[in-house]
């Protein structure tokens, strides 16, 4: 009996109040069905059109079939993948003075490698024009061919190396072959690192003795790390020496062992670059992709089809999912009475208002800056970041400023609301025991004005991501989806009044939780996606992050509408919208802290006064 109590007892609540809907429950029906189309619409109309196209990569698993285990890819086939798609990223254009892919994994052009049980690699490739889908997947076939190859070379180079030792080392004879020569250069410059160290080998195996293929696979590695050296490496190395104020040339030639060490490893590396450059000359091995061979490219892309974007379906079930919110919400509210409450606190809005403007008034009260504190605190914060993630721990993140300031404020807004929201109830105690009010007043005033400084401090953002951007581009790159701020403003709100809700109740009866919510607020930040991208985990920490801390998504939504993903120093980020999944999910989070923040505050508010 107990079990069918509580469904009962629903099912006879709404009986009592069955009858026409209220005006207020239509509107509220409209209003759910249009927010959810508004938040909606402009993701899903805003979808590029893109085409796909796909292209096919057969390897012999027989000789490469160290890639997978248990038929699944394993960490090195994660690592050729990489090495495929950094490739691309570095393949000139026509003319060589250019990448011929810059927006490579961008939403219009990317690539996906997809390991076949026959052995084969699918490689699916999206774009803006059938043309450049097509060029892109034959591209990308041809990296994959020549990164599997090269992984069989660094193990002959490997081999090669350790006969050098037994030949060069303990023999103490000159490189027989001009080969040879460039062999022991590279190695002694240590220009081409293995995972496996280098051990000597007495078959004194030679390049002249290896067969064809096992020549093809090394000069297929030593092309790879030519680009690694050319293309990453070097320029790295000379950025740093080029931060430090060096110059080598002086430096080696006043005293060549005492030059700085970035100088030696400089003229280390393009020593060994040189060689590296002369071995692939003296092999003299060209590469041709779609040569039938272990590892080739086994089907040309044809040209892109147009992909489906489904705009009048996936607006149809924006719809739907607002009627059936806000159906929810009308039954939540014929069943619990939420209009009455609302109603309540309606009444009491003078209240809020005045209350709001106080905490700001007694925030700035005796500074001289004032309001202008709004605009310099975060400044100065963003600052503080900024030296320590770009001179003493630099991070390649481009424009790194307006990373930064992107992430602080919707930060410094949660640290602000939940700070205060804990104390809200214990502070106002006086106000309590002489005045009747809903008690809900404090918690969600704590929210409102954390919520006005952070609009307040808008400007300032702006401020620094024209100037960043002038700076960086010659120009501004603002995004028209910087229109989708009031969407993620609301989204934080509701998640926030939650978390207020739960914390200012706990707080009154554990005083020690007031303490604690410093810590565990320093706890949060570094778990949020503040001052570092959130990318570069294991997927699987990446994913639970986001679903475990709803605080890390929006962050991620804020960036993505005002700054872009994050990229590489040298690239330009480029603004986009959130997925409308992530949107769905964070939505659904807020709303369940909410009411379970709230449903405890009211279990728990009839005893304040005596508690407090």
């Amino acid at each position: 009996m107990a079990r069918v109590a509580l469904p009962t007892r629903w099912t006879g609540a709404l009986a009592r109040r069955h009858g026409p809907l209220q005006l207020y429950q239509w509107l509220w029906l409209v209003l759910c069905t249009v927010g959810a189309l508004a938040a909606a619409a402009p993701r899903i109309l805003s979808q590029p059109v893109i085409y796909q196209t796909t292209a096919t990569v057969q390897f012999d698993s027989a000789r490469y079939g160290g890639l997978f285990t248990n038929n699944q890819p394993n960490a090195q086939y994660t690592a050729i993948d990489n090495i495929a798609v950094e490739l691309l990223k570095f393949q000139l254009n026509a003319s060589g003075d250019a990448p011929r892919y810059p927006e490579l994994g961008s939403p219009t052009l990317g690539v996906r490698y997809e390991p076949q049980p026959d052995g084969s690699i699918r490689v699916l490739a999206v774009a803006r024009t059938p043309e450049q889908a097509q060029a892109l997947a034959n591209d990308a076939a041809e990296s994959m061919a020549r990164s599997i190859r090269a992984a069989g070379g660094r193990e002959i180079f490997r081999v090669l190396t350790g006969s050098y030792l037994v030949n060069a080392l303990q023999q103490n004879a000159p490189p027989p072959t001009p080969f040879e020569e460039q062999l022991r250069t590279i190695f002694l410059n240590s220009a081409f690192p293995l995972n496996t160290p280098t051990d000597p080998d007495a078959r004194q195996i030679t390049v002249a003795q290896l067969a064809p293929n096992d020549r093809n696979d090394l000069a297929r590695a030593l092309e790879v790390r030519d680009v690694e050296l050319s293309r990453v490496d070097l320029p790295a190395l000379q950025e740093q020496i080029r931060q430090a104020g060096l110059d080598c040339r002086a430096e080696i030639r006043a005293n060549a062992q005492r030059a700085p060490q970035p100088c030696l490893t400089e003229q280390r590396l393009t020593t060994g670059l040189e060689s590296i450059r002369r071995a692939i000359t003296l092999l003299n091995m060209p590469f041709n992709p779609d040569q039938q061979s272990d590892a080739y490219r086994s089907a040309q892309a044809q040209p892109g089809t147009l992909v489906a974007r489904h705009i009048p379906e996936l607006l149809a079930l924006a719809a739907i999912v607002g009627l059936v919110f806000g159906g929810v919400g009308v039954a939540v509210d014929r069943s619990a009475g939420i209009m009455p409450k609302l109603r309540e606190m309606w009444a009491y809005r003078e209240l809020v208002r005045n209350l709001v403007l106080r905490d700001l008034r007694v925030r700035y009260k005796g500074s001289a800056l004032g309001y202008l504190w709004t605009q310099f605190a975060p400044l100065l914060l963003m600052l503080v970041f900024l030296f320590v993630f770009s001179v003493l721990m630099p991070n390649g993140i481009a424009m790194f400023s307006v990373f930064l300031i992107v992430g602080l404020l919707p930060w410094n807004f949660c640290a602000e609301a939940v700070s205060g929201g804990t104390r809200s109830v214990i502070d106002n105690a006086n106000l309590i025991k002489k005045v009747f009010f809903p008690r809900e007043v404090l918690p969600l005033v704590s929210v409102l004005s954390s919520m006005v400084n952070f609009l307040l401090s808008l400007p300032m953002m702006f401020l620094v991501m024209a100037v960043v951007q002038w700076l960086t581009l010659g120009r501004l790159n603002f995004s028209w989806t910087i229109a989708y701020l009031p969407v993620l403003l609301v989204l934080q709100l509701l998640f926030l009044a939650g978390v207020a809700f739960f914390t200012s109740a706990l707080a009154v009866f554990f005083r020690d939780f007031v303490h604690l919510v410093g810590i565990l607020l320093q706890f949060w930040f570094f778990l949020t996606p503040v001052v570092y991208a959130i990318g570069g985990f294991n997927p699987i920490v990446t994913q639970a992050i986001r679903w475990l801390n709803p605080m890390a998504s929006l962050i991620e939504f804020y960036r993505e509408i005002l700054y872009g993903t994050a990229v590489p120093v040298g690239q330009v980020p480029t603004p986009g919208l959130p997925a409308l999944d992530s949107i769905f999910r964070v939505l659904i989070t807020a709303l369940a802290v909410l009411a379970m923040g709230y449903w405890f505050f009211q279990r728990r508010s009839g005893q304040f006064g005596e508690e407090i």
